[in-house]
Formats: C-alpha cells, structure tokens, sequence
C-alpha cells in the first residue's frame, strides 16, 4: 500500500504531466471558435482598438505561444503549434497598429493556421467561414471559393484560404480591419 508522501508525489507528477501535454497541444476546432465566434473579437480579449502594450501583456504572458514584440514596428505577432495527424499546425495572431509606440491603438489583426495538411486546411476553413458567418448581422458583400469578406459599420472581417507554393504551406486567415481607418 502506498504512503500519503508517495501517493502525493505520484499524484502531482501526474498533474504536471497532464498539464504539460495539454499546454502542449491544442484542439484546432477550439482555437477557430475563440478566434471567429465573436466577429469583432478573437479569444475574448483582442479587438480593433485595444492598445499595442495591452496584446503585450496578453500573449507575452501565455506558457505555450511565443511571442514576437517590436518595439519599433507596426507588426506584432504571437504563435503555437502542435501537431496532428503527424503534421505539424501553425496558429498564430499578429497585429498592426498606425505607429510603433506601446500606446498604439491595434487598427486590423489576422489570426491564421498554417499546414501541409490540405484536408485539415479545409477543415479549418470552412470551420471559420461558418462559425464567422453566424456572428454576423449582414451577408458576406463578396464571396468565392477561397475567401469570404464581410461589412459591419466600419468594421471589416475576410476569412481567406491560400497555397503558398514556396512554404509548401495551406494559411487560412481571419482578418479584422477598421475602415475608416485604413481608408484614410
């Protein structure tokens, strides 16, 4: 029969391991539902307008993405993968913001996927367009077989798959701009 201490120690390796797999890996069909399910947020916390130094702290913070700050960029981005299926699964957020300071107001951000897997590609897209689509008040102003765009005031969401021959890589992309502002 095990001790207390023994049954303790066992229990926590246990749960650290547990922990470090599931930090590890994650569900792809969870991270399209954070990111799309609300049109105007992803992962219920990035939206247009947020400040830079706010999507520092956010993902700066997370023990499984890596996080890519540029002080003097317009650009930020942060990243994870897993794999599946023995392919290896890119998501990723990156934002742009109209000047380089940590005060800086966030005007678009993309979150994208990125596989060699055509079939989990398409999954992931058509998972996006739809969980997208039912968020949104309007119909998509334009559509074909390889994005979706939509209009909300002056908000605008594109949910596009593309082959980038050189990467040898699917990228499906949801992207939130602000029109007035880029229109400017």
């Amino acid at each position: 029969m095990m001790n207390k201490k023994a049954c303790i120690i066992f229990c926590s390796t246990v749960f650290t391991l547990n922990a470090f797999f599931f930090c590890a890996a994650f569900d792809y069909n969870k991270a399209v539902d954070e990111i799309a399910a609300d049109p105007l947020t992803s992962y219920n916390t990035v939206y247009l307008g947020m400040s830079k130094s706010d999507f520092d702290l956010d993902f700066s913070m997370l023990p499984d993405w890596n996080f890519y700050k540029n002080e003097t960029g317009l650009t930020e981005k942060a990243e994870r993968e897993t794999k599946i299926e023995g392919t290896t699964l890119l998501e990723g957020i990156k934002i742009t913001t109209a000047i380089p300071a940590g005060s800086a107001k966030v005007i678009a951000f993309d979150c994208y996927f990125k596989t060699d897997n055509k079939k989990i590609a398409k999954e992931i897209y058509d998972r996006a367009v739809s969980t997208v689509w039912s968020g949104m008040e309007d119909m998509p102003v334009a559509q074909a077989s390889d994005f979706v765009f939509w209009k909300q005031k002056d908000i605008s969401i594109v949910v596009s798959y593309r082959y980038e021959k050189d990467e040898n890589q699917y990228v499906i992309t949801i992207r939130r701009f602000n029109n007035r502002i880029l229109n400017q």
